[in-house]
């Protein structure tokens, strides 16, 4: 018997998406200054939306058969309660509580796994490594932080936000083996613009669009295209090739590109304490990935 670390091209698609993520977090922030929380997250979903219709229709794959649609409009919804309560909560709390508190989504994807119907069976080393990886999440972002009332209530909100993103991606579990992840993204990105387009409106209303500069449009595209478009696709590509719990590891890694593209954009500090942590995330993120082998004996 003997221990393997498996690492495919899906695990370098998901490192790509951790530095769009660890990105979008510093992007987004600067754009909400420009243009109001709900009216951004809406421009930024319609974009999206017409990127993934455009793919869609290039790949030739289709729309999804009709008895597809409710398990696809469940995930809508959840997608639309996530994007509103993360744009919300982040716009109330720093980019680093943010990503700090979304870090701690391979938890709350393997609770939801222990209770649901299509139960993914969760390895003790996953669970080690989830463990190691949460530590090292807190070491990053959260010690030496301290709390912050002034943040508390959108803290609360990217812990809405959370959850909400681990249904989604729990939920999409049985629906990833009749369609494929271009597909599923497609169609609850869709759902998710049309329940969300009413609450952006009135921002996009009382904006004075001359006063937007050109870095606050070209972050709405680049958000909508790759944060939400690309990101999404690869997420679900990952939870349908290897599932959603090791998939859900690698948000773990977003917190550590949050902190290093904070420290050479936003100049913002990085300790020893923050380097340990980045360490542990990674340790943690390997060894959720290590699998054991039987080797026959000659």
């Amino acid at each position: 018997m003997k221990w393997t670390l498996r690492l495919t091209p899906i695990d370098a698609l998901l490192l790509l998406l951790v530095a769009i993520w660890g990105s979008n977090f510093s992007v987004i922030k600067v754009s909400i200054a420009e243009i109001p929380p709900l009216g951004f997250n809406v421009l930024r979903l319609v974009v999206a939306t017409a990127a993934l219709l455009v793919a869609l229709g290039l790949a030739g794959a289709g729309a999804p058969a009709r008895r597809e649609w409710r398990p696809l409009l469940a995930l809508g919804l959840g997608l639309a309660c996530y994007q509103l309560s993360f744009v919300t909560g982040l716009a109330r709390t720093t980019a680093i509580n943010s990503a700090v508190i979304l870090g701690c989504m391979p938890v709350a994807v393997l609770l939801l796994n222990a209770v649901s119907r299509q139960r993914e069976h969760v390895k003790r080393l996953q669970w080690a490594g989830v463990a190691l990886a949460f530590v090292g999440v807190y070491l990053v972002v959260g010690a030496g932080a301290g709390a912050n009332w002034a943040t508390l209530d959108g803290d609360l909100v990217i812990v809405i936000s959370l959850w909400c993103w681990a249904w989604y991606t729990v939920g999409s579990r049985g629906i990833l083996t009749r369609c494929s992840p271009l597909q599923v993204t497609t169609s609850a990105m869709v759902v998710c613009t049309v329940i969300l387009l009413p609450t952006g409106i009135p921002d996009l209303v009382r904006l004075d669009w001359s006063r937007v500069n050109g870095w606050a449009w070209v972050a709405t595209v680049v958000s909508g295209v790759l944060a939400l478009s690309v990101s999404h696709i690869i997420w679900y590509t990952g939870v349908q090739r290897l599932g959603s719990a090791r998939t859900s590891i690698y948000s773990n890694l977003v917190p550590v590109a949050a902190m290093i593209v904070a420290a050479f954009w936003l100049r913002e500090p990085i300790g020893l304490m923050k380097v340990s942590g980045a360490a542990l995330v990674l340790s943690g993120l390997l060894l959720a990935r290590v699998e054991r082998t039987v080797v026959a004996s000659a």
